[in-house]
């Protein structure tokens, strides 16, 4: 199914999670607020359930012989879901899968370590390696070191640098390096101990689940998982989601589109995404027709020798209008779409 670790590797992973402890980990207020408020689990159908903390949702498989989980979600919500798990289904978590690397939905893998393998794309690795010690400041933040000493001491620290200090500092010495700071805030997740290129199924308890490679520009190491047996529950993170209008700007590029448009081949009933609401395959095909009916609207806009300002106020994608995060995401999506399209021109 995947690449086996060396020893190596697995004791350097173990050394890590004991100098990081899941007591340093993410304040959940670090988290995206929304509306969407508490923990909770749900089940979906068959023995394929939700679990939920605040606007983050991961997904799991209950078998006799163990849980397949997909999205740890931090340690508070790990530490919270294992408890729950074991005392309601009484059969650990033998595996945890990654849907990228991402530290609000990567953290926290570590919790499940005693009796589950964590899976992840290859392409996880190298996001989560340290990069070379002489790695300078990167030029954007590098007015934050007022002494000049090439680091970033937590009094110095602005932004989001100061918000997540903690979450970059993966040796706990109070002060970010270049490197650190290159790697982002990504100290408590763990790298994955199997790995993946191509689509692998996992069986586990007589039960199948997918784990289906998605590359896109939010994440090059973006995973998609299907449970398959008695269930036809697909989950994905972040780039589809359900009646919420997709954040960032590349949402309609052709490239974008096409990734989104190869979901819709795939047999599915219940979709869940890991933030906001739960959906349908209804859901994922409404999404998909918000982008195709961005770019086709951009698109008008361009050939009536619209300014990127006036396609802004133009294309205002009416029916979408109760969706969530309207406001704030639909110039962007307008704003990216207009510049794809007359890249070039």
């Amino acid at each position: 199914m995947a690449r086996r670790r060396s020893q190596f590797f697995l004791w350097t992973c173990l050394v890590f999670v004991a100098l990081a402890p899941e007591a340093w980990s993410q304040a959940r207020g670090l988290y995206q607020q929304t509306p969407y408020k508490g923990q909770e689990i749900g089940k979906l159908t068959g023995d394929v359930y939700y679990a939920r903390m605040d606007d983050y949702v991961s997904a799991f498989m209950v078998t006799n012989d163990g849980i397949i989980l997909v999205e740890p979600i931090g340690a508070e919500m790990a530490t919270w879901l294992k408890g729950e798990l074991a005392t309601r289904f009484k059969v650990p978590v033998k595996y945890v899968i990654y849907s990228h690397h991402h530290w609000d939905h990567g953290s926290g893998a570590s919790v499940y370590a005693d009796t589950a393998r964590i899976i992840g794309h290859e392409a996880m690795m190298k996001r989560l390696a340290m990069p070379a010690p002489e790695t300078a400041l990167p030029q954007n933040v590098r007015m934050q070191d007022t002494n000049g000493n090439g680091r970033i001491e937590a009094s110095e620290a602005q932004g989001n640098i100061k918000t997540q200090f903690g979450l970059y500092d993966a040796n706990r010495d109070g002060v970010l390096s270049g490197a650190e700071v290159t790697r982002g805030p990504l100290a408590f997740v763990v790298p994955p101990d199997l790995t993946y290129t191509d689509r692998v199924t996992i069986t586990l308890g007589g039960k199948r689940v997918e784990v289906l490679p998605r590359p896109i520009a939010h994440a090059d190491d973006n995973t998609i998982v299907r449970f398959v047996d008695g269930s036809n529950v697909l989950f994905a993170s972040d780039w589809i989601t359900v009646r919420r209008v997709p954040f960032g700007g590349d949402v309609a590029t052709k490239d974008e589109l096409a990734l989104v448009k190869t979901v819709e081949g795939l047999e599915f009933e219940h979709f869940v995404c890991s933030h906001g609401m739960l959906g349908k395959k209804a859901d994922v095909l409404a999404n998909i027709r918000y982008r195709e009916e961005l770019r086709a609207a951009v698109a008008k806009a361009i050939a009536a020798g619209q300014t990127l300002e006036q396609a802004q106020a133009s294309v205002t994608m009416d029916a979408y209008k109760d969706w969530e995060f309207y406001e704030q995401q639909r110039p962007a999506n307008v704003a990216g779409t207009y510049r794809a399209l007359t890249a070039g021109r």
